[in-house]
């Protein structure tokens, strides 16, 4: 349960803010003297250069709701602290300053317990909070605290323990007492989640992020048996504050979340392990490949103690107005997670036209290359907005990919002629997925012994190119320009005419190269002497994918061949 998960993460952590507090820019501060006369009678600036919001402190807070939402104690924003209104209307004067009368009521009622609450109980009473300075740069919205010779008034035990009675008495369901669904506990049950998603952990489609609830029921058609909130979810107030509070450091933690152009997905370890499982996805950078990999191929006896028991969670998270959307939830063995990140890596490696041996292509790399490419490099932003997440949750579950990736990915290479590393990997992956009989056919770099027809028309196009390639110098439009598009929907006809044209080709290099010219017309020869019957006339979608595939791994064949040749000969690495 995703929960329950979460809960018990945020009982490992040692850096989660107190329960219902959270990590909040303070931009102003008010420093009171032990008579609670503001020093300066103006606001401290807690704003700098690098922090241009202000300081990042572990503040009080619960998502507020309906028309008079309450003060949270201590720090809250000028609007409540100062009585600051949004604008000069009586309406906006007299709501600050009844929200201010809330504010300090709720102050005192900490000082009731707290003996060092004097200084901000006499700056209330005395009126000195609506006689302030306040800047001119200053928003009714900006959050302030209050600090005395004692430090910051909110981090005393004594205003975490109230704060957290008050929300208890905020959001629980009148008292009643039932058995929690994470913990299985009997004890208070909360009627709403105190604590939302922070604005901007999760993407918004329009731009405009806001706090979100996990859970919200908040009208009878959306609950089950017409019952709103938690009733049909029992949570207690220890496992709710706990889970949302894990939520928002894993989100706020580059290390632990993929975000998205749509949504986000965040995952986390039921134990520790010296593995970085999306880092590995996401860049595939050897030294995080590798380890995970190893372990997959070791005996069970001989795998790393942090293997035993171990599960791998991870929730992809999107936002619907204020409401979390839960697209994706994966509970499973660490095992098993890593034995589906060495198949992703094993269904994707490529040969290059640039570098030796298979490569592996991190997961933003095929992203980009599902956009369009200028001829220099791919266009950002122009891929479809859900392929980052269908790829990333096809890596995590061993899955086949959505068809329209494959159908756009072949609309893009006959768009612009484009067939590289990411796209060739990409293209291998999608057709491995979907048939998993194409590893025989489709390998990590040129298959010599294959019939089929399609990856023989690429490879027998890019024979062709080099043809006219080793024929002409200072050629500015090659047949990859003109025909590759027409190639890969109408073999047949294409290379039919093609290679009638490449015969003038190889007579001028049989006079100017003739060792060149021989092997390549020996090349066409062959690959031409493996169709078990006439060129197809046209090809499907994967038919055009085995023809980029069977393309692409030639030409690196021959580059590759070509580099060996030049180190042979003592000459440094032809130019890729």
């Amino acid at each position: 349960m995703l929960i329950k998960a979460l809960a018990d993460h945020g009982t490992q952590r040692t850096d989660l803010p107190a329960p219902y507090y959270r990590n909040r820019h303070v931009r102003w501060a008010i420093d009171l003297d032990q008579d609670g006369c503001p020093r300066g009678n103006r606001l401290i600036d807690l704003s700098s250069t690098d922090a241009r919001a202000g300081q990042l402190m572990a503040t009080p807070y619960v998502q507020r709701s309906g028309t008079g939402p309450l003060p949270f104690l201590l720090t809250d924003t000028l609007q409540y602290v100062l009585a600051m209104p949004k604008d000069d209307t009586g309406k906006r004067i007299r709501e600050a300053e009844q929200r201010n009368g809330h504010f300090a009521e709720l102050v005192y009622r900490w000082a009731d317990e707290e003996p060092l609450a004097t200084p901000v109980v006499h700056f209330l009473q005395s009126g000195a909070c609506l006689r302030m300075q306040i800047p001119e740069d200053a928003k009714p919205t900006d959050v302030i605290a209050i600090r005395t010779d004692h430090g910051w008034l909110h981090d005393l035990p004594s205003a975490v323990d109230v704060w957290g009675r008050v929300v208890r008495e905020r959001k629980s369901s009148g008292g009643d007492q039932g058995i929690c669904l994470s913990c299985a506990q009997m004890g208070p049950l909360l009627d709403t989640i105190p604590e939302p998603v922070k604005s901007g952990a999760i993407p918004a489609a329009n731009g405009r992020a806001r706090d979100a609830q996990l859970v919200s029921i908040n009208k009878s058609a959306q609950g089950r048996g017409g019952l709103t909130q938690l009733v049909n979810t029992p949570i207690c107030d220890s496992c709710g504050s706990m889970a949302m509070a894990a939520l928002n450091a894993l989100l706020a933690d580059p290390h632990h979340h993929y975000r998205g152009s749509d949504s986000v997905l965040t995952w986390w370890l039921r134990r520790p392990a010296p593995i970085s499982l999306l880092g590995a996805v996401r860049d595939a950078r050897p030294q995080d490949v590798r380890p995970i990999i190893d372990q997959v191929r070791l005996a069970p006896a001989q795998r790393a103690p942090w293997l035993d028991g171990n599960a791998f969670y991870a929730i992809t998270l999107s936002t619907n107005q204020s409401r979390v959307v839960v697209r994706d939830w994966i509970d499973v063995p660490l095992i098993d997670m890593c034995r589906n990140i060495d198949a992703w890596f094993t269904d994707h490696l490529m040969t290059d036209l640039r570098s030796a041996g298979p490569q592996s292509v991190p997961l933003w790399l095929m992203v980009l290359a599902l956009g369009r490419h200028n001829k220099k490099e791919y266009v950002r932003g122009t891929n479809p907005d859900s392929a980052e997440r269908d790829l990333l949750a096809a890596a995590l579950r061993n899955r086949r990919l959505p068809p329209y990736l494959l159908a756009h990915v072949i609309q893009r290479i006959r768009a612009d002629g484009q067939v590289d590393l990411p796209r060739a990997a990409l293209l291998r992956l999608l057709l491995i997925r979907a048939d998993p009989a194409m590893k025989e056919i489709l390998m990590e770099s040129l298959n010599l012994d294959s019939n089929d027809p399609a990856y023989l028309c690429g490879r027998a196009f890019a024979v062709l190119e080099d043809i006219q390639r080793t024929a002409l110098e200072n050629i500015n439009t090659t047949i990859g320009d003109k025909f590759f598009a027409a190639a890969m929907g109408r073999p047949l006809a294409v290379l039919t005419m093609l290679r009638k044209n490449s015969i003038g080709h190889l007579r001028r290099l049989r006079g100017t190269k003739r060792a060149a010219g021989k092997a390549l017309d020996n090349r066409l020869d062959e690959i031409f002497g493996r169709f078990t019957a006439d060129l197809p006339a046209v090809l499907d979608l994967q038919g055009q994918g085995r023809f980029a595939i069977g393309y692409h791994q030639q030409r690196a064949h021959d580059r590759e061949a070509a580099r060996s040749a030049a180190r042979g000969r003592g000459a440094g690495p032809e130019p890729a």
